[in-house]
């Protein structure tokens, strides 16, 4: 066998490096290009598909606080979609005018003191973009006549069908800022057409309590951080007189308070329409006769126009009086 010269040698196994290495790297290209092809039919192009991202709804505006004193002088906050501008409304009335902080949080000091009276406070969120929003529970407030003292002022924020129980935010029974302990109290008994009911008050927080609805045992429930409880009864609130009772337990299990309420379910009245009359039933308020015939107890002032000369006080009407029911336009 003939001996091959030492350059030859050298050539030949570069020509074999060669091979190996374009035989490498033709494997590497085909097992790449094979592992990417389901990418790529899956994505556009070179990049896989993705989900869309989900779209967040604006946060719609709400309060959260309502103070007024004795004077009238208001400080009201709330929520709302970071950056809108927040108008408050007394009916068709601006209040003020607010910017909603990065958090979505905004306070609002009016200008001019709250006259005397009843009203309905209610909020419009404009946000960046210019859309509107409305919220969807509003405030009604009561403020005293000059002179009868910060405990008159009444704030419950009410919210619109469906949308939950109401809440006290001021009680005209509490001095100071309207809130903090107060001793036991029941402060709201909020119940829709079917009597589906909510009842909540005031307690020093922790305290644990049991709830009866007529001398029956409803549920128990403890009050919280904020010296609130709450309870939603678990069944229907019938028409008729009713007695709500709370009991503050001790350590022991024994009643060391209690707080006892009387009050009457008006039977719901059917048929309202705008245009009728509608004779006044006990537990009937002009709030409820509105979103009973309006849809929208922010409304109330329609009746109360149409029968000013029988309402000395919109928050006092008595059974037996008879209400025209204007038409909504």
């Amino acid at each position: 066998m003939k001996k091959l010269d030492k350059p030859v040698v050298l050539a030949l196994l570069g020509v074999l490096v060669l091979a190996l290495a374009l035989g490498l790297n033709w494997v590497i290209d085909w097992r790449g290009n094979d592992s990417a092809a389901p990418a790529q039919q899956a994505g556009d192009g070179d990049k896989p598909l993705r989900a869309p991202p989900l779209m967040r709804q604006p946060a719609v505006p709400s309060f959260d606080v309502v103070r007024v004193n004795p004077s009238g002088d208001t400080v009201i906050a709330g929520r709302a979609e970071p950056g809108a501008e927040v108008t408050v409304l007394d009916g068709e009335t601006v209040v003020g005018k607010v910017q909603a902080d990065r958090r979505g949080e905004w306070v609002l000091v009016p200008e001019k003191p709250l006259p005397p009276g009843s009203r309905t406070l209610s909020l419009i969120a404009k946000l960046p973009d210019g859309e509107e929003l409305r919220s969807d529970s509003d405030v009604v407030l009561v403020v005293p006549e000059s002179g009868e003292g910060a405990t008159g002022v009444l704030a419950l924020r009410v919210p619109g069908s469906g949308q939950g129980a109401s809440r006290l935010l001021q009680s005209p029974f509490a001095g100071g800022d309207g809130r903090g302990a107060r001793g036991l109290t029941i402060d709201v008994i909020d119940y829709d057409e079917k009597g589906r009911a909510t009842v909540s008050g005031n307690a020093p927080a922790g305290a644990k309590l049991n709830i009866y609805l007529d001398d029956a045992l409803a549920g128990s429930t403890a009050a919280d951080a904020k010296n609130e409880w709450r309870l939603a009864l678990p069944q229907l609130l019938a028409p008729g007189d009713h007695k709500l009772r709370v009991d503050r337990l001790d350590e022991a299990g024994k009643v060391s308070d209690r707080a006892e309420y009387a009050f009457n379910r008006a039977p719901p009245t059917e048929g309202l329409t705008a245009g009728t009359a509608v004779i006044v039933q006990p537990g009937n308020s002009l709030w409820r006769l509105a979103r009973r015939t309006y849809g929208e107890g922010t409304r109330y002032a329609l009746i109360f126009e149409a029968n000013k000369s029988q309402i000395r006080d919109p928050d006092l009407i008595y059974p037996g009086q008879v209400f025209a029911l204007p038409a909504a336009n």
